[in-house]
């Protein structure tokens, strides 16, 4: 049974801060004790996607959790499309203006794809903070394995800003709600809290550009593939494996891809494991960064 968000997107958003980035206004939440944290987030929602198991960390981890460049209430006034490159240069302003030079990294879905091109940066030696561990979840990492939802293939085509405009929010929910688990999947007023996290700032807009994301995978695979193949650093997959998009196909692909990185196969679970089985996604972070924590302690014995 799913659980209702401790926090409602309204109230999120209403206690976050705002960084100034390239004629971006540009929303994020912050908090919590500890190693710095940055939790980037999926398509098409927002950082209240991590409430739901933000409150576990708060006294391990200082938590910066920021909306995407377009996305949530991150404001885009010029409307003009954000790519990953783009998301990845406006995070090392967002780390820098906020002193931090190392952070830990949690991510969802598209917030997967902005991590691949951190860790190609950051095997390169040209990022300007350091990684020192990722956990991803379900998300288009390997884009030979990745299954669009047909509202996906619909946005990311020439009629994408037209259908973004004219389809009925509860058809656009209904689609959304797809790629939950079959027991885990948000109906009724709990689906429709979503709508505001989609719509965000930019209205309904924004989702067709937001979208070209597929796109980029595409045209960037080579380099986002080897960022982590080539990683040398803590690196873990959460995998809801009922998932239609990026489940236990994607999950077996990242095993192959990554051989030394843990992975968790969550059965019954779907595209948004932070939402449908929380408590078991912070399991799962706590025991990969205690694992983190003695070997940094054996090391230094």
């Amino acid at each position: 049974m799913m659980q209702p968000a401790p926090i409602s997107f309204e109230k999120w958003t209403q206690c976050g801060k705002y960084f100034e980035w390239r004629n971006h206004h540009v929303f994020y939440q912050r908090g919590g004790e500890g190693e710095p944290l940055l939790m980037l987030h999926g398509f098409p929602t927002a950082s209240w996607d991590w409430c739901w198991i933000a409150g576990a960390f708060l006294k391990r981890f200082h938590m910066i959790l920021p909306d995407l460049l377009d996305y949530g209430m991150s404001l885009n006034a010029q409307k003009k499309p954000c790519s990953i490159m783009d998301q990845a240069d406006m995070l090392e302003a967002l780390m820098q203006h906020r002193g931090v030079s190392a952070t830990h990294i949690i991510a969802h879905d598209v917030g997967d794809t902005v991590v691949q091109e951190l860790l190609a940066r950051h095997n390169e030696s040209n990022l300007s903070f350091k990684i020192l561990s990722v956990v991803l979840l379900n998300g288009g990492m390997i884009p030979d394995l990745h299954r669009p939802r047909p509202v996906q293939t619909l946005l990311a085509g020439p009629l994408g800003p037209l259908f973004s405009r004219i389809t009925p929010a509860k058809k656009m929910l209904a689609g959304f709600a797809e790629v939950f688990g079959k027991n885990t999947r948000p109906t009724g007023a709990f689906l429709d809290e979503f709508w505001p996290a989609i719509i965000g700032a930019n209205g309904r807009g924004a989702m067709a550009r937001r979208i070209r994301y597929m796109a980029e995978r595409r045209e960037h695979a080579v380099r986002w593939v080897s960022a982590l193949k080539d990683a040398k650093l803590p690196m873990m997959l959460i995998n809801g494996l009922a998932d239609p998009v990026s489940g236990a196909h994607a999950a077996d692909g990242f095993a192959k891809l990554v051989p030394k990185a843990k992975l968790a196969r969550l059965p019954e679970i779907g595209h948004y494991p932070q939402v449908e089985a929380p408590e078991t996604v912070i399991e799962f972070v706590n025991k990969f960064h205690d694992c983190i924590v003695e070997k940094q302690a054996a090391a230094e014995s």
